[in-house]
């Protein structure tokens, strides 16, 4: 398989690049709509399960260093269950890069290229993203390092530009009508986003040195939330939790609503900067995709699957009927039942303490082994 190693600053830009782009374009208007105006706390809750899923993940990879899921899982569990958690994941690694792609192609078609067929960014984002998935990990995470920059400058500017127009009051009551549950429901749709740093289950045994990447990711988590968190106190603080709850990009039209002087209609430089966002996304998925089903059907050549991925990935991409299946039935119906729960949260949780007791008991058999010294 792949000899290619990466470091723990790549995992970082990354985790943050991938995971801020899409959260907040996808993401803040439902929070909005069942939180209200305390949205930004059930952000904020969805962050910090985000940065404890990224430590579990780290601690299982210090466990297990230079090993994916594939190969470790049947260790810690058994082969005939383990074997079932592959699955699992192998069918999200595919089901979640359609969606990626379809919600990616709905946006574009509905805000700067409409009337075009979904079909034609779904192609054209999928081309550009195995090309750089087919260079490997290590072409990817530099070009996570070079576009990472723009892309959090291009969320940074427009929270910048719309600080004067920002009313605070409307993030006011807090808590005076939403209970803890409420929160937790509204925290929901961004965790099931943010959890998709569970990726670092198949990039970290990709680190030169297994416990750079606990820094690197828990950051990449950390910056991803924050922006994310920032992004909805500011919709909520401009527009008011009941206009920003009608909303389909929220975040979007925060951007259309800076008017400063000749810097009008920066809308199509932020898209831009999105859609540098959403590549990263893609081309990783398409990555772990294709790789992890190599390493787990034992083919070494792990290049050849990626013919295969791309084309399933554009058949359930084109699946969905339109922006409601994509963006609202399928995080409803899927995402948040099962993702979240069972792949970002139950697993990861018994790979980790299952995983850490086979560790002791067999450090422990290792020391009774080790012969006496000599009285």
């Amino acid at each position: 398989m792949s000899k290619e190693k990466i470091n723990g600053n790549q995992i970082f830009w990354l985790i943050s690049t991938m995971q801020i782009g899409m959260t907040i374009l996808l993401t803040i208007n439902p929070s909005i709509a069942v939180a209200k105006q305390d949205a930004w706390i059930s952000i904020l809750i969805s962050g910090l399960f985000s940065v404890g899923l990224a430590y579990v993940l780290t601690r299982i990879s210090i466990l297990y260093p230079n090993e994916s899921i594939v190969t470790y899982a049947p260790k810690i569990l058994g082969k005939f269950v383990g074997h079932v958690v592959i699955l699992l994941y192998v069918v999200y690694w595919y089901t979640v890069l359609a969606i990626i792609l379809r919600q990616y192609a709905d946006f574009i078609s509905g805000t700067i290229l409409q009337l075009t067929p979904v079909f034609i960014p779904i192609l054209g984002m999928l081309l550009v993203a195995a090309y750089v998935s087919f260079a490997g990990i290590e072409v990817l995470a530099r070009c996570s390092e070079v576009l990472g920059p723009l892309i959090l400058l291009g969320i940074m500017v427009p929270l910048l530009l719309n600080a004067p127009q920002i009313k605070l009051h409307n993030l006011l009551p807090i808590m005076a009508d939403n209970t803890p549950l409420v929160l937790l429901m509204g925290a929901l749709p961004t965790a099931s986003f943010l959890g998709d740093n569970i990726m670092l289950m198949m990039i970290l045994p990709f680190l030169a040195r297994p416990r750079e990447g606990v820094k690197g990711a828990i950051l990449g988590s950390v910056v991803a939330s924050v922006f994310t968190l920032l992004s909805a106190m500011q919709c909520i603080a401009i527009f008011g939790q009941s206009t920003s709850s009608r909303q389909t990009y929220p975040f979007l039209n925060l951007v259309r609503f800076i008017s400063f002087g000749f810097l009008q209609n920066l809308d199509s430089i932020v898209v831009a900067i999105w859609i540098m966002g959403i590549f990263i996304k893609v081309a990783l998925y398409l990555f772990v995709a294709s790789y992890g089903t190599a390493q787990w059907m034992g083919i070494k050549r792990w290049r050849i699957i990626i013919f295969i991925a791309a084309p399933i990935a554009i058949t359930l991409a084109m699946l969905p009927r339109n922006f409601v299946d994509s963006s609202i039935l399928y995080p409803k119906l899927v995402a948040v039942p099962f993702n979240l729960p069972v792949l970002f949260m139950l697993l990861p949780l018994l790979l980790w303490i299952v995983g850490a007791i086979r560790s002791k008991k067999k450090t422990a058999g290792k020391t009774k082994q080790l012969p006496k010294a000599p009285a």
